[in-house]
This record gives structure tokens, C-alpha cells and sequence, in this order.
């Protein structure tokens, strides 16, 4: 299995540099075409997904529907559509929601100050998704060459992958290409090859016993090289949904 842990494209947000964990943040134009050139990047590398799993925020789901909107389906086949949960939301921040992402909290609180996520609560929801969702299709047919795609956003993929870190076994983990904690750049993606152990070995506790995990890319943007941001402060404006419906924005491609 080949896993990609994708970031969402760029919200107005992010252009903003304030923290919108929940808050249903809109893609920029430059966001947009950001997709369009990652769907297009995988379609040009014949990376043919099987599954395709995201957040349920807008940000996301709009991504991870422009990359399965352009895999080219057999004639008659279903569409590819992305599978929704909201265990891959990003991070709560609480009450820090739409402030500077440097900015402090006042003082003293508001009575109704709400505090943001734990790490503890963020590691429950991406072991439900590992649980409920990549577990299976791992144990199904582990020596399978099926795509996965899991479209999230920075704060919760560094919580996935931690957790990876956690239930593979240290032996059996390749990151030679991994100095530091990994980051995400909008639409950047981390490719992992997950395979069969060659020999049963002696696993500790919480391990998954039998498969090797290798990182084969970190923040992989080769997509964005030739892209440039519209000049006018459109490509930082937020896309109106409006001018085209997002089957029609990420067409199929035939080559």
C-alpha cells in the first residue's frame, strides 16, 4: 500500500496567518488552482487512488474532491468520492479561533473563554480514524498496491504520524529521509510505502506485528513549481464557489 498524507490548499486564513482549526475557512483562488495542479500531478503520474479519506471541512473536502474528480474511471465505473470523517478535523483552538496564530490570549479570560484541544484529544481521534478506517484495509490484503489518500490539515497529519510512529514497529520503520518533526505545506504531501515484513519477529506491545513502513517523500510540492499566484489580490481573495461548480473546475484528464 502507498499512503499520501495530503494538507488541504490555501484558505483565506492561512493568507491571514490567524488560527482556524474548526472554523470553515474558504480556499483562495491561488487554493484552488493549487488543487488543480496536485489532481493533475497525480493523473500525469498514473497514481490511480482507490480510496480517498478527508476531513469533513470545507477546505479539505474540497481538495480531496478535485484530486478523485480528475482519476480517470473506466466507462460505467463509479466516481471516485471522497470518504468524510470528522476525526481529521484540524485542532480546536477554542476561543483563539480567527486570532493571530502568534497573538496571546487575554487577560484576564472571558468567563466563557473556551481553551483549545488537548494532544490527548487530538491522539483519540486519529487513532479512531487508524482504527476504524486504514487498520482494515491494512489487515485485509497487506500485500496489496492499492492508493490511499487521507486529505487533512498540518496540526492533526503531525498527530497521524505520530501515531504511525507509535503502532509500527521501530525495526521495520524507514525515515532515514526524516530529521525533524514533519510539516505540511498547502496541498504539500508525505508518500508512505507500507509493505509485509520479509520474517516474523518478536513485536512489542501496541505494535502492529507484520508490516514495514517507509517514508519514500516529505512535503512533496513538485506539482506547484511552474504555479504562480494571480497578481491584484486575486489569488489571495477567497474563490467564489459561484463561478463554477467543482466538477466542472477539476476535469478528467484523458492523458
Amino acid at each position: 500500500m502507498q499512503l499520501y498524507l495530503i494538507r488541504h490548499a490555501e484558505t483565506v486564513h492561512n493568507v491571514g496567518k490567524v488560527l482556524a482549526g474548526t472554523t470553515d475557512s474558504a480556499l483562495t483562488s491561488h487554493g484552488m488552482a493549487q488543487i488543480n495542479c496536485l489532481a493533475q500531478h497525480f493523473v500525469s503520474n498514473s497514481t490511480k487512488f482507490t480510496t480517498v479519506f478527508s476531513s469533513d471541512l470545507s477546505r479539505a473536502k474540497i481538495t480531496a474532491e478535485g484530486v478523485c474528480h480528475a482519476q480517470v474511471s473506466p466507462s460505467g465505473e463509479t466516481p471516485l468520492e471522497p470518504i468524510l470523517t470528522r476525526d481529521l478535523r484540524e485542532k480546536d483552538y477554542g476561543s483563539m479561533e480567527g486570532y493571530f496564530w502568534r497573538a496571546s490570549p487575554p487577560s484576564p479570560k472571558p468567563q466563557d473563554w473556551v481553551i483549545s484541544e488537548s494532544k490527548s484529544s487530538m491522539r483519540k481521534r486519529v487513532k479512531n480514524f487508524f482504527d476504524e478506517h486504514l487498520l482494515p484495509l491494512l489487515m485485509r490484503d497487506p500485500h496489496s498496491r492499492q492508493n490511499i489518500a487521507v486529505v487533512a490539515h498540518g496540526i492533526i497529519l503531525q498527530e497521524l504520524w505520530a501515531y504511525f510512529i507509535e503502532v509500527f514497529n521501530p525495526v521495520d520503520t524507514n525515515m532515514a529521509a526524516l530529521h525533524t518533526k514533519p510539516v505540511w505545506s498547502n496541498t504539500g504531501y508525505m508518500m508512505i510505502l507500507i509493505t509485509p515484513t520479509p520474517a516474523e519477529r518478536t513485536m512489542p506491545p501496541l505494535v502492529i506485528p507484520g508490516l514495514a513502513f517507509f517514508v519514500l517523500s516529505i512535503d512533496d510540492k513538485k506539482h506547484l513549481a511552474n504555479l504562480h499566484r494571480t497578481r491584484g489580490g486575486v489569488g489571495t481573495a477567497a474563490h467564489d464557489v459561484k463561478q463554477r461548480k467543482i466538477n466542472q473546475f477539476f476535469q478528467s484528464s484523458t492523458g
